[in-house]
């Protein structure tokens, strides 16, 4: 089996446009999170959002005429590819071959997805409006009403097809729709086809834009947002905040990377995926994440005394964040890690936290700094086991386990080193 190393990262947030301004950001301490702008939200409950700044489509993807078949968040997602594709040199080295074909069959893409938005079923909100309880009303109006390429819009996978399409790569691929732990199971399973040799490379991308108007209503209406400030941990905390972002990351066997003389950035140790069996909320003792994080430990064949930092999941909401820190306080016990979390600065990027948390990660381990959870003035009493801070710490090892959560209980965790020596 090959070891899995990473060669390439992209990122793009509420608090910046790549890795750089991301990184720059979230060790300042700074927040992207402000009244949604995107929408009017004047007199909502909840009108905050990490939404991305200035947003301009045409500046994000390069192929203009695309711009006619996505939608926003697969905007955001093409984005986060063509930054970590071009990170990675990869390119260079394929158009030095003399013949590319093996490179191209042996190159994968594997997508984190959050599937459609409630913002595409808004162009046939004005045809329901008009033609009331008569269907032939209803179909007239909307053929004059809605865009012609409506349906290729809403495709889950327009991301994975485009960049197989885009850069020609024609290896094994997997769209992944699994709410929170969507991008981070894009890394596990990117990461178990080029371990056993299915592929020598992956690209893959977790990618969301899940701060709308719709969502703001039925996230709220079930007790999951904060009309206040994402707090992770912190005694007052009252609930998430939405965002919208992408991650991504080129992963390669290390015999591909050290052929064509790439620069490593860390190494994909080992993945889990468990399931709690519920519909919504995550269990309160936390025993689902306690599998997950003794499964990633257990496959990347390591011990949670040599774990250096912890990326938690840090939503902000009151049963996640308890229940997250006894899972961590069970494995690592009271001289855990330094514990941080991304949330409060980005928002709950939902489909794209697993990946795009994972690049802040692999930076946090190599700069050899745990960015502080600005957010966080008292921690809870639930929450006290676990050595989470407002201040900049620093991590005992090249080691970091980063920790996702979505509906149906489902946990992932994914255990990466920034020395893949």
């Amino acid at each position: 089996m090959s070891r899995v190393v990473v060669t390439g990262l992209g990122c793009i947030g509420a608090v910046g446009a790549n890795v750089a301004s991301t990184w720059e950001s979230v060790v300042s301490g700074k927040s992207g999170i402000e009244p949604a702008s995107s929408w009017d939200a004047t007199g909502w409950q909840f009108r905050l959002a990490g939404e991305i700044k200035d947003y301009q489509p045409r500046k994000l993807v390069a192929d203009r005429k695309l711009l006619k078949v996505i939608s926003r968040q697969d905007v955001i997602g093409l984005n986060a590819v063509d930054q970590a594709i071009q990170h990675s040199g990869m390119l260079a080295h394929r158009d030095s071959l003399n013949e590319a074909t093996s490179f191209n069959d042996r190159t994968g893409v594997f997508v984190g997805s959050p599937g459609t938005k409630y913002r595409q079923q808004h162009d046939y909100l004005s045809a329901l409006a008009e033609s009331g309880d008569d269907i032939s009303k209803f179909g007239n109006a909307a053929l004059e009403q809605v865009h012609p390429m409506w349906l290729l819009r809403t495709l889950p996978n327009n991301v994975l097809a485009y960049t197989g399409i885009g850069h020609g790569f024609k290896g094994a691929n997997e769209n992944v729709t699994a709410h929170g732990i969507s991008g981070a199971q894009a890394i596990a399973e990117a990461r178990r086809y080029v371990r056993d040799g299915e592929i020598d490379r992956a690209v893959v991308v977790g990618y969301d834009s899940v701060s709308e108007a719709e969502a703001m209503v039925y996230y709220g209406a079930i007790g999951l947002l904060s009309a206040n400030a994402l707090k992770p941990f912190d005694r007052d905390r009252d609930g998430t905040i939405l965002g919208e972002g992408a991650g991504a990351i080129v992963l390669e066997s290390l015999d591909a990377a050290r052929e064509r003389g790439a620069t490593i950035y860390g190494e994909v140790l080992g993945c889990s995926v468990t399931s709690e069996g519920g519909i919504l909320s995550v269990s309160d003792d936390g025993s689902g994440l306690v599998r997950a994080i003794r499964a990633s430990l257990a496959d990347g064949g390591r011990h949670p005394e040599e774990v250096g930092m912890i990326t938690a999941h840090a939503n902000g909401s009151r049963p996640s964040d308890a229940s997250e820190a006894l899972a961590i306080g069970e494995v690592f016990g009271d001289s855990g890690p330094p514990v941080t979390g991304f949330k409060w600065s980005l928002g709950h990027t939902v489909a794209a936290s697993g990946v795009l948390e994972s690049v802040l990660t692999l930076l946090s381990l190599r700069e050899r700094r745990v960015p502080g959870i600005a957010t966080l003035e008292n921690l809870a009493p639930e929450c006290a086991g676990i050595r989470a801070s407002a201040s900049e710490q620093e991590p005992s090892s090249a080691l970091g386990l980063v920790m996702t959560r979505g509906f149906a209980g489902l946990n992932s965790c994914i255990l990466l080193s920034a020395d893949a020596d």
